[in-house]
């Protein structure tokens, strides 16, 4: 078997994209506004996730942001000037909304769904599959059976009675028909089929929890994932030892804003060097638990010395980061 058979970690990566809604250049609404801005929605709502992670969801189960003009200076590369102007840009069309929460409080930022019209439609579907009324035409091959013939006309189109891209298809499907239904409850797997589960899931965590193209993807590089799952046996322990992680850098982001007086985010899935430092700070951990088990010593609670190497971590980090970029603002 030939080198070149095998996938790359890069070319995968290489074929990840941001999304860009395509009626911010059709629709006469939004060709005011600068590609900056465009690009800029695309960047915010591919930090969804991010938000749902960080339990950004208002009252009303609506996503938003807490960004400082200094994190969206990094996130769009930007300077400060180029980033208010894009916010005021996305503001006039109705696309961002910024509520304040009051004084010493960070904005709540909110990306807005486009506005989209017929006449957009037009322009992002070939017209010769577009009729009239605005309503899109499937082409069916010949051999295609049970299909209504008062709704295929004589070139054997298959006519879609509403608009696809304003009205949602209709997902209300029982899909019990024929089948059995699915029932995963452990009372029905013997425990040697639990053991083999358990072990698939565990092993192959770090391909399903991180990814770009992975929904609510863990904020963590798959070698941290995989270095975990040899000390963890089941899902469960897996899901515990991540939250233990996550409410580290929890407490230490409110632990400095109390201190400083400002809202503070510790972007992990963004900065390579502090995932790095992660994995590196996981196996110092590990080495220590292994070792402590050799000379027959005993550390209490596994969990709060994981939380504390953590935290301590996370606060190293950042002191570093604010040491340096001090440095640099100086000179």
């Amino acid at each position: 078997m030939s080198e070149e058979s095998f996938y790359k970690a890069k070319e995968i990566y290489g074929e990840t994209f941001y999304q860009l809604p395509k009626v911010l250049f059709t629709n006469p609404l939004y060709k005011g506004i600068s590609n900056d801005a465009k690009v800029a929605y695309a960047l915010l709502k591919d930090r969804f996730n991010y938000s749902i992670r960080n339990n950004w969801v208002d009252e009303n189960d609506n996503i938003y942001f807490i960004f400082t003009n200094d994190e969206l200076m990094s996130l769009l590369s930007s300077g400060n000037q180029k980033v208010i102007k894009i916010k005021k840009e996305l503001d006039s069309v109705g696309l961002l909304l910024q509520k304040r929460m009051g004084v010493n409080k960070p904005n709540h930022l909110y990306l807005l769904r486009p506005e989209v019209e017929a006449t957009d439609v037009y322009k992002q579907v070939n017209s010769s599959n577009v009729d009239t009324s605005g309503n899109v035409k499937i082409t069916l091959p010949e051999t295609a059976k049970n299909t209504s013939s008062e709704k295929v006309d004589t070139s054997g189109n298959v006519k879609i009675t509403r608009n696809l891209y304003l009205q949602p298809l209709d997902t209300n499907i029982d899909t019990n028909i024929d089948t059995a239904k699915l029932d995963f409850s452990s009372k029905n797997f013997s425990q040697s089929e639990i053991k083999k589960q358990n072990e698939d899931l565990v092993s192959n965590a770090y391909k399903y929890l991180t990814g770009e193209n992975v929904d609510n993807s863990m904020p963590f590089e798959p070698e941290t994932i995989q270095l975990i799952s040899y000390w963890v046996r089941t899902p469960e322990q897996m899901r515990s030892f991540i939250g233990i992680i996550l409410n580290a850098r929890k407490d230490i982001q409110a632990d400095i804003e109390k201190q400083t007086g400002r809202p503070v985010t510790i972007i992990m899935d963004t900065e390579p060097k502090l995932q790095k430092g992660i994995t590196t700070t996981l196996r110092r951990y590990f080495n220590s638990m292994r070792n402590t088990d050799n000379k027959n010593k005993k550390i209490n609670s596994p969990e709060n010395y994981l939380y504390i190497s953590m935290k301590n971590y996370f606060g190293y980090w950042y002191n570093s980061v604010m040491a340096k970029r001090n440095k640099e603002a100086s000179n």
